[in-house]
């Protein structure tokens, strides 16, 4: 972990991150814990984002070195029937922080993204160049993650182009991290093939979504690597080396967890394969989430990162020894303010 956070910035300036019970949020306040560094965790008890005129006033209390947005609109269906409260949360919100960013002189603004920006336009893993969308393809959630990255682009183009020097003066950057089947301390597709394979006898999972799980905490420590660092503004596909699909994610998970608990009963067989198409969903999914790290992977080799790039089987074999032995606290069930 770093641990010289704000060596060319104003120490007195907190860093300020939303989305404080969210898996990433959590994971973030385990990170944070360990430095030296003036941090404020809210919720949305504490700053509704559905509300401009809130944050604002949120910005100005607290005045920030650094953004980090944890929270978001998740209901993925739900969002179909609440666009404009998702498109609040997800795109004005995050709009309304890049333009109280710009302003602060080695301001930094993390925002968390989605491979949900994608509607299968390749069958190979994306590329932080690709175009995102099509609009009409993605569900109403993936729109709003589309728009919250666009809106904070031109935010911060805007500010380059102005020509007055400002940009290049303050040294703002910003950082979209896009990922994917993120889990951690709350409520995720890992804990509930936990609890589903200790109550029923046979388990139907989709097989026909291919994409990597992402670890919360892992997400978490990559992102302070890059604020305590001089990596450029962008996006980034923040997600560990490999692939695969919910089904395989869902056998990888209870083989892992048969060995370490008792308390795991279904069979393999049991776990069978099932089409998207077969599910009743309101919301479109991509059947292509595969996001390209090989970015990432380069920003980090600039700043001086030895330790080995986790697989993803790595990680979810860690996670999920852990989650038989202690269960992990509920997460705000109602999917609004959790990052996925």
């Amino acid at each position: 972990m770093v641990d010289n956070l704000y060596q060319v910035s104003d120490k007195a300036k907190p860093v300020l991150v939303f989305g404080r019970n969210g898996q990433v949020g959590r994971a973030l306040q385990r990170c944070f814990s360990n430095l030296d560094v003036p941090v404020v965790f809210l919720g949305r008890a504490e700053c509704d984002l559905a509300n401009e005129d809130e944050i604002i006033k949120t910005l100005n209390l607290y005045q920030p070195q650094v953004i980090i947005n944890a929270a978001a609109y998740t209901g993925v269906d739900n969002a179909e029937s609440e666009r404009e409260l998702a498109f609040a949360i997800n795109a004005k919100g995050p709009a309304v922080m890049a333009h109280y960013m710009v302003n602060v002189a080695h301001g930094i603004l993390v925002h968390y993204s989605t491979d949900y920006v994608f509607a299968d336009t390749k069958q190979t893993s994306y590329l932080e160049t690709d175009i995102a969308g099509p609009l009409d393809q993605l569900s109403v959630y993936g729109q709003s993650k589309l728009a919250g990255e666009e809106a904070i682009k031109k935010t911060f183009n805007l500010a380059h182009d102005s020509g007055d020097g400002k940009y290049q003066e303050n040294f703002s950057r910003y950082f979209i991290l896009r990922t994917s089947w993120v889990y951690g301390d709350g409520e995720n597709f890992i804990q509930k093939i936990l609890r589903l394979a200790g109550e029923q006898t046979q388990l139907k999972i989709v097989n026909d979504q291919i994409g990597v799980s992402t670890s919360a905490q892992w997400l978490a420590e990559m992102s302070v690597k890059m604020i305590d660092s001089n990596i450029e503004s962008g996006i980034y596909h923040v997600v560990p080396d490999g692939e695969t699909s919910w089904y395989e994610l869902a056998r990888f998970v209870i083989e892992t967890a048969s060995r370490s608990s008792e308390g795991i009963d279904i069979k393999l067989t049991n776990i069978l394969p099932v089409a998207t198409v077969d599910y009743s969903m309101l919301a479109k999914r991509p059947h292509n989430s595969r996001l390209n790290n090989v970015k990432f992977k380069k920003a980090l080799s600039k700043i001086a990162f030895v330790e080995q790039y986790p697989q993803w089987q790595e990680q979810v074999k860690a996670y999920v020894k852990e989650s038989v032995t202690t269960p992990p606290r509920a997460g705000e069930v109602d999917g609004i303010y959790v990052c996925q």
